[in-house]
């Protein structure tokens, strides 16, 4: 195949994409945006090089969210954020993870089915929910990190544990929660 051919295509999947197809692209270039800015937010400074790498993966998650793309975004974005932000718990870091969940799942619903494809109501109420499970528990481990960190704990191995421990269980109830029976 071509690269004109796989161009013609990528062009076709676009033109012919549905508009709820084309706001769940625009959502999730607007959710990797925003995780830029709130990069320099976070005190991680402005970076005009490492910002604008990101730019390439970011096109392409709008322009193919079926691909490969979302996930090298993801791992930059995540890079990115170690290398340039400092260790700091404020209100930021809760904004970039709800930021990358909300990426996922409007790349997760824009890669639904053939282009021009709108989905049920039901279908996308689902995955709502879904999200706002995702960022109230999001939300719950921030509040908690920030309670634990204000008291200024020695490490401790017990406490590790303790919280592996807590976010195995947190794992599980939100499995069992989101993935219906086999019979529904």
């Amino acid at each position: 195949m071509s690269y004109l051919t796989d161009t013609t295509t990528l062009l076709d999947r676009v033109s012919l994409a549905s508009p709820q197809q084309r706001r769940f692209r625009l959502a999730a270039v607007g959710c990797g945006v925003l995780f830029l800015v709130l990069v320099p937010l976070a005190g991680g400074g402005w970076h005009p090089v490492l910002t604008g790498l990101a730019v390439v993966p970011l096109i392409f998650t709008g322009l193919l969210p079926e691909s490969n793309a979302p996930l090298a975004l993801t791992v930059y974005l995540g890079v990115l954020w170690v290398v340039t932000v400092p260790r700091t718990l404020d209100v930021e870091v809760l904004g970039a993870a709800v930021a990358l969940s909300g990426m996922h799942v409007a790349c997760v619903l824009a890669s639904y089915g053939p282009p021009g494809l709108v989905l049920e109501p039901a279908f996308v109420a689902l995955w709502r929910r879904r999200f706002g499970v995702c960022a109230a528990g999001a939300g719950l481990v921030w509040l908690l990190a920030r309670g634990i960190a204000f008291l200024d704990l020695p490490a401790s191995g017990v406490a590790l544990g303790v919280a592996l421990v807590l976010l195995l269980g947190w794992v599980v109830v939100l499995g069992v929660r989101l993935i219906d029976p086999p019979d529904a």
